[in-house]
Formats: structure tokens, sequence, C-alpha cells
């Protein structure tokens, strides 16, 4: 191949490095200038440049073509030095004067008796051996420039990419750029030659991460470095290409039958590739990519593969986790991930896990992506300790969104992915929302299809099946066409998901056999999720002994690797085959176990804990089944899960051993018997406590608000004697007082117990926290009879409390009313003006609003009605006069009829 030298060097755009002039003109006794550093750094055009200033300074420069093996045959090729005027003589290519040490010892001589004006400048990719440059640098007779000096440094890269460019780039681009190049002015140059017009985001970093495969950079770097590189190095260099560092003890212990050290000595000869900081040899990451492709392309994926493995091993027993971790995940090896992460949770406090969360993998290798780490990656974390990074990562986002739009995105769809872990499915959506949403801004096709996939999931979870299964379709496409196989096994699987809800069996289990195919090729780790989807296709399909194989295989799988979520979601399949086969109890034991295996997955809990109460229902289990249903109400309220559709009140066979209706007319049930309580002081006291949530209340308050009248040591004693009757009057058979189920006492305050009771007002409440939906509304009818205990409107410690339960179902209704109106469900929205009308008949602007909607959804004889009892309720009862504004609002309607 040729070598492409005019368009590495264009002389009159690369950046003058007038830093090192300074340095060539330091001292005026030197006589000589040595420039060593590897293919592409700038030798050439740094002296150029430099005589282009100062052309006075040069007197003669040849360039060796052949090797010089006695200093005679150099001495041919010089002229004599004349002048009495400072004059440098350039030699270029001095790798190719190899003298042995007589001769070198000739030319040293030679140099060191050189006129005082003389200045030889000895130019190569190496200094010739045997020369003192110590000695020369500490006499000031010499100048060393190596590559170090030579490289450009981050300012100059910066004018160079300005002057290419004709852009002002980020900060953090030149950086990127600067880093990955690591000065190098011949990769700078190339770069600059081939950059399309991009835009600065994701487009330009994509081109700087691929640009190890760039046409013209192969073809340097194979012509210049890799064809001169004996087939020892080369080999060796291939197998460091999967090192982060190349410390010598770690390489020379792995590769035992090498000579680590001697062939670390040779390639400092190669200063292109390897540098030395902090005292280490480092392949630059540029390098480090173009030579781990050409190792995959030379040895294989596998071997690669396999060779990852052996040093994921290896660092594992050195103790460094990180490096291991990466190794193993770089090798596929799914299981060694996750032993990986038991072992550092083990030891290292949580902090430490943000390398692993912040992207550091995904630097590692072209191996890793986060598009491709993800969906393995945050199941094998425990929850507890990525929910604890979230605060870290939040202030991360905060920092990268005004500087890195492409770190913004991955670290945002780290956010979404913590957040639906441990139950935040409202979180997780709108990061998964704005990662994709930046991703789609920067044509960021790897993260449009992995937010997709995942944002499709939340919907599927949230019932919003339409838009997850269009979110599935896209991502799937994008998956298909560009390889992210990861995606794609998720995305069929989702799809299959949503398909077997909606009854197209056959089309779902092409789709999870599809997902499995793939699983085994990418992840194998998640093969249980198509086969758990498989298993629910029999089940639907009617097959119980198939869905029951397909789920213990699931279970198998799941055992190699042990991660705590999926081996809920296996166990949850294998339950819900049992109990089709109609084995309860081994049903709920699997729940119960699938439920543990969820701890900390919050709503995988909820999901589970709901089904395992259904089928206590089955088993005549109520007492269990009723303390689930109490404290799985309460998640589902707390963690605002209103899609979860089917989860209302049961209604069992056995009723509640105590049932009060508090709202209209009192009515009081035990054990489904219509009770009375005679002694009123008991009946007063029952009310207020049930009617108080969780408050607790003392002797004290509790006697001042039933027996204000009395004496303090006469109060007293009625109080106890009504709590007394009252404890005796719900439970007949109790013993002691303070077993009461329903009134306890914990050594200073009383409190209603709700657990084994059913109040209408807790109820309502329940029913008040969720979003609208036509059931809930119905049920909220059926539930508020009317105002909280109206037959006592005169006890002044339930007006506050009445007017509250009033006001927030009136708010209530018109949050729902809002909902509906805005989603143009105006037919409900009349429903609940109807409702809200009846409870407060003289609120002008609800009939406004009733009437308006009545007249839009066509009921033009209704809404005429209601205007007509509007003004007349309004006028004769508040004193209103709002004709004027209802015949303005049914003009058009007027105008219809007398045509």
């Amino acid at each position: 191949m040729d070598q492409i030298s005019a368009k590495l060097f264009p002389d009159k755009h690369l950046i003058p490095r007038k830093r090192l002039f300074s340095l060539l003109l330091t001292r005026p006794s030197k006589q000589i200038v040595m420039l060593t550093a590897g293919a592409g750094y700038g030798k050439t055009s740094l002296l150029k440049s430099f005589f282009h200033q100062y052309p006075d300074l040069l007197g003669h420069w040849i360039t060796l073509t052949k090797p010089i093996l006695t200093f005679d045959q150099l001495m041919v090729l010089l002229p004599p030095y004349q002048n009495k005027k400072p004059s440098w003589v350039v030699i270029d290519q001095t790798e190719l004067i190899q003298l042995n040490l007589n001769e070198t010892i000739k030319m040293v001589s030679w140099i060191e008796n050189l006129p005082h004006m003389m200045t030889i400048v000895l130019s190569g990719r190496k200094k010739p051996e045997g020369f003192p440059t110590s000695r020369w640098k500490i006499q000031g007779t010499g100048i060393i420039i190596n590559k170090e000096m030579l490289a450009f440094t981050e300012t100059e890269t910066k004018l160079m990419l300005k002057e290419y460019l004709h852009a002002n780039i980020p900060d953090n681009f030149i950086h990127y750029i600067f880093s990955l190049f690591d000065g190098w002015p011949a990769g700078l140059a190339l770069f600059c030659n081939e950059t399309p017009h991009l835009d600065f985001n994701y487009h330009f970093k994509c081109y700087v991460d691929s640009f190890y495969k760039n046409k013209d950079l192969v073809q340097y770097l194979s012509t210049e470095i890799v064809n001169k590189l004996p087939d020892h190095l080369f080999d060796f260099i291939l197998n460091t290409s999967l090192f982060c560092k190349l410390e010598k003890e770690i390489l020379q212990e792995y590769l035992t039958d090498t000579p680590v050290s001697d062939y670390l000595n040779e390639l400092e000869h190669i200063p292109l590739f390897f540098s030395v900081h902090e005292a280490e040899l480092k392949l630059t990451r540029l390098f480090r990519k173009f030579f781990y492709e050409l190792a995959q392309n030379k040895l294989g994926s596998e071997t690669i593969r396999e060779r990852h493995r052996e040093i994921a091993l290896f660092y594992r027993k050195k103790f460094r986790f990180i490096e291991a971790l990466s190794h193993a995940l770089a090798a596929n090896e799914d299981q060694l991930v996750i032993e990986f992460i038991e072992d550092m949770t083990e030891r290292y406090e949580p902090r430490e896990f943000l390398l692993i969360l912040d992207g550091w993998l995904e630097q590692f290798s072209p191996a890793l992506h986060l598009y491709r780490l993800s969906f393995f990656l945050f199941r094998c974390l425990p929850v507890s300790l990525s929910t604890s990074l979230l605060e870290h990562l939040e202030n991360i986002a905060v920092y990268y969104k005004e500087k890195d739009l492409v770190a913004y995105t991955d670290v945002c769809h780290r956010l979404a992915t913590i957040n639906f872990y441990q139950g935040d499915l409202n979180k997780a959506i709108h990061y998964y929302k704005t990662s994709l949403e930046i991703a789609v801004s920067t044509d960021n096709e790897p993260m449009i299809a992995l937010n997709s996939s995942l944002l499709a999931q939340m919907y599927r979870f949230t019932r919003k099946n339409e838009k997850s299964i269009r979110l599935s379709r896209q991502a799937l496409a994008i998956a298909e066409q560009r390889g992210f196989k990861q995606v794609q096994m998720h995305a069929l699987w989702n799809i299959a998901e949503l398909l077997l809800d909606k009854g197209n069996l056959d089309v779902a289990r092409r789709l999870a056999e599809q997902s499995l195919e793939v699983s085994r090729e990418c992840d194998e780790a998640s093969i249980i999720y198509p086969m758990c989807t498989i298993s629910r296709y029999f089940r639907k399909s009617g097959d119980i002994k198939k869905a029951l194989d397909w789920a213990g295989q699931a279970l198998e799988y799941v055992r190699l690797f042990n991660i705590a979520g999926d081996m809920g979601w296996a166990k949850a399949e294998m339950s819900k085959c049992l109990r089709a086969g109609g084995q309860l109890k081994e049903a709920q034991q699997m729940l119960e176990e699938s439920n543990q295996s969820f701890n900390g997955f919050q709503y995988m809990s909820c999901l589970v804990q709901k089904r395992l109460m259904s089928i206590l229902y089955e088993q005549q289990k109520y007492d269990d089944a009723r303390r689930l249903d109490k404290k799985l109400r309460d998640m589902i309220r707390k963690s605002g899960y209103t899609w979860i559709k089917g989860y209302e009140i049961v209604e069992i066979d056995k009723p509640p051993l105590l049932k009060i209706q508090l709202l209209g007319p009192l009515s009081i049930f035990i054990n489904g018997e219509k009770k009375h309580i005679k002694r009123k002081a008991s009946l007063r006291l029952l009310l207020l406590l049930a009617s108080s949530g969780k408050r607790r209340w003392s002797s004290d308050e509790l006697i001042g608000l039933l027996f204000p009248d009395e004496t303090e040591e006469a109060a007293a004693n009625q109080l106890y004697v009504a709590l007394s009757v009252l404890r005796k009057f719900l439970e007949p058979d109790l013993i002691k007082g303070r077993s009461s189920t329903f009134i306890a006492y914990d050594g200073s305050h009383y409190f209603f117990k709700f657990d084994e009771a059913d109040i209408d007002l807790e109820r309502l409440y329940y029913l008040l926290d969720k979003s609208y939906s036509p059931h809930v509304f119905s049920e909220t009818l059926s539930v508020y009879k009317g105002e909280l205990l109206e037959e006592y409107l005169y006890e002044e410690w339930l007006i506050d409390k009445r007017e509250e339960v009033r006001y927030q179902y009136l708010s209530t209704l018109d949050k729902w009313l809002a909902d509906c109106e805005q989603n143009n469900k105006l037919r409900d929205a009349a429903k609940i003006l109807e409702t809200m009308i009846k409870l407060d008949s003289y609120e002008e602007k609800y009939y406004v609003r009733y009437i308006k909607i009545l007249k839009d959804i066509g009921e033009v004889r209704k809404a005429q009605t209601i205007a007509d009892k509007a003004i007349e309720v309004l006028k004769n009862e508040v004193g209103i006069d709002i004709s004027n504004t209802i015949y303005t609002l049914l003009k058009d309607v007027y105008i219809v009829r007398s045509q």
C-alpha cells in the first residue's frame, strides 16, 4: 500500500507548534537536536514550519532512504561546513542509522567536536543506540524532543478542529477527541480531512468512536506500523488489546510463556502506539480499538470471548472485581457476572458501584454498550444497592444535562431502569421518555431502540397496551435492521405478552419462540422470560401439562443464574400453572416464594400478592386474605398504582366480623346481623373512634368530647363503663378488654383497629384516592349514601369531620370531572356534575358546566329543563339571577328551535 503522507501533512494547515520553536532556539551553544517519535507525530512538519520562519538557519537537509552502517557512509552525504553563520544540518529517517559500537563512538566524537555555530538535527522514529543523550542534555549541548512533546496539546487540538471544521465545537467534544487520539497529529489531520458535516451530538460522537475503522487510518497504520511489526510483537499486541492497562507483572503472570518484559521493551521503540503514563506503559484508546478489531477479525469472536472469560477469572483471583466484571460482560458469561456482583456486594460500599452505573463499563471495549448491558446488568444488581445510588445519579444527570446530551441520555436511561426495579413506574416512564426524546433528537439509534422497548414494557404494565405495542414494533424494526440483539429479544417478548392479552395466541407463540431463539444467542440469562410466555400460551390454550413443563424449564434455567427478580417471575408463572391445575396449596407456596424473591421489587411484589389473595379466598382462608387485602390496598394507595385494574374489594361468602355504615343512615352489622347499641355513651364512643381513621385519643380527649358536663371523676367512670359495654357488645365472648379486636389501647391512647372491620368511610377514602374510571365512580356513588352520620347533626366533634369528608368528596369529583372533560368523556362528565348538583344545589358554576355539557352531547331538552330549574332554585333560595348567563349559553339552541 502507498504511504499517504501528502494527506497526513498539509503543511499550510497543520497548526505550527511554536511552543517548540522557543525550545529549539533556547541555547545557541547546542550542537545536536534529536526528534524521536513514531509515525505521524509531525517531526518533518515541525522542522518545515520552523525553517519556514527561520530560513537562514537551514544549511542542508538529507533524508535517508537506506541503512547507514558506517560513519564514513554518513559523512559522504554531509557537505563540509564552511559558513561562520549558524547553520543547521537535518538528517531525517535516522532509524536507518545502524552503527556498531566503534562506528557509534566515531559519530559521537564528531558531534561533540562540531564547530560552535553548527547544529545537527537527527529526526526519526528512534534514536541511534549508544548516544549519550543524558550527558548532552546536562551539558546544554543537546535538545531532546520526544513523542510527548510533539503531541498536540488540547489547545492546539481545539485550534486545528476550529480551522478545519469552521465551527465552535463544545469543549467536552474537544476533550473527548483529544483523549481518543492522545494528541496524535497525523490522526487529528486525518480526522479533520474526513469528518463529514455532522451535528455535534450523537452522530459526531459515533464518528469519533468508530474512527479506528476509517479507511485512510487503517491504510496508514497498516503500511507504517503493522506491516513492519515482527510476528511475535504483532501477536503480543493483539493479546494485550484485551487489557485496559499494560501492567507488566499482571501480563507476565497471565501470559506465562511470553517474555513480556522483552516485548514491552521492544514496543517502547514504537511510540506511536504506546506511551508512558505514571511509569506505566499504556496502549492509547484509538489504537487499542484498532487492534481489538484486528484481534476479532484474525482470531474470531468466539476465541476473543473465551480469552475474556480467562482474563475475568484471572482478575477475580487477584480480587480486582471491576476488571473481572468488565471481562465477564465482554465474554457474555452471565453466571460469572452475577457471581462477581455478589462478591462486590459483600465487600464494597454502594457508591463504589457508581463505576458500573455511570458508564465505565461501556468504555471498556468496543464489545460493550448500554443497549447490550441494560437488560441484564440492572437485573443483577440488588435493588437496595442501585436505589441507594439514585441521588448520586440524579446529580450526575444534572451535570450532564447542560454539558453532554449523549451522556445525559444514558444516565436518564439508568435512572429509569433503577426506578422501574424499585417499583416507581411513573418515574421510570418519565426518565425513559426523557432519554428517548433526546435519543430521537440526536438520532441515537441504539438508545432509541432500547428506550422504546423498555418504555413499551412500562406501558404494558400500566395497561396502556396500544402505546406499548406501537413502541415495541418501532424498537423491533430498528433492532432487526441494526443488529441490536438484546433489544430484538426484549421487543419480541413484549409483543408476545401483549398479543396473549388480546387473545391472539398463535402469533404470540411464534413471537415468543423467536424471542427465545434470539435470547439463546445474546443473553442466556433472559431466556426464562420467553419461556414463561410460552408456558402462558399453553395455559391459555388449556394444555396445563405443557404449560407446567415450560414453567419447569424456566425454573431450571433461573436457578443457574439465581437473579432475584427472574426467580420471582418464573415462580409466579409456575404458580399460575399449578393453580390452573387445581393444586391450590402448591400454588400458594410458590407464590409466597415468588413474593420473597421480589423483595424490593415493589410493583412486582404487589402483583404477586394480588394473585396470592385470590388463591387464599379460593381456599376459604378468609382471615389471611383480609389481612393481605388491607396491606395490599395500602401499598397500592401509597405507591400510586392506579392502573392495577380489577383490584376492588372482593365480596366473599363469609361476611366481615364488623361492618359499619357511617355515611347516610347509621347501620351496624356484627357477623352479618344488624345490631343496635342501647347505651348512648358506648355508641357515641364507637362512632367517634370508627370515624377517626388512624387518629389516637387520650382518655382526657375522649372525656372532654363525650362527657363535657360531668365532673372529672364521674366522667372517667362513665368512659370506662362505656368502653367496657362497647367491647362486650362488639365481641360477646371477649374475656379481657385489652384483647379486643376493634377497640385497642397502647398504654396511653385508644384507637380503632380496621383489620377485621368493613367501614364505609375507609372504603370511600380508598376510592377517592384512585384515578377516574366508570367503575370507580359507580362504586363511589354506592358507598356515599349521604353525609357522615347525618342523624347526629349537632354533635360538635362531628361538624368539622363531616365538612372535611364532604369537601374531599366534592374535590375528587371535581378532579374526575376535569379528567373526563380533558379526555372528551362528556357523558361521564355529565353524570359527575349531576352528582355534584345533588350534593350542592346552590352552586351556580355546577349548573353552568352541566348545561353546557348537555348541550354539547345533544341532550337539548334536558339542558333546558336543568336551566329552568337552576334559574328558579338560585333566584328563590339564594337570591341570584342567572337567567342572562343561561340564555346566552343556550342562545344557539333557541335559534335551532325557531327553525
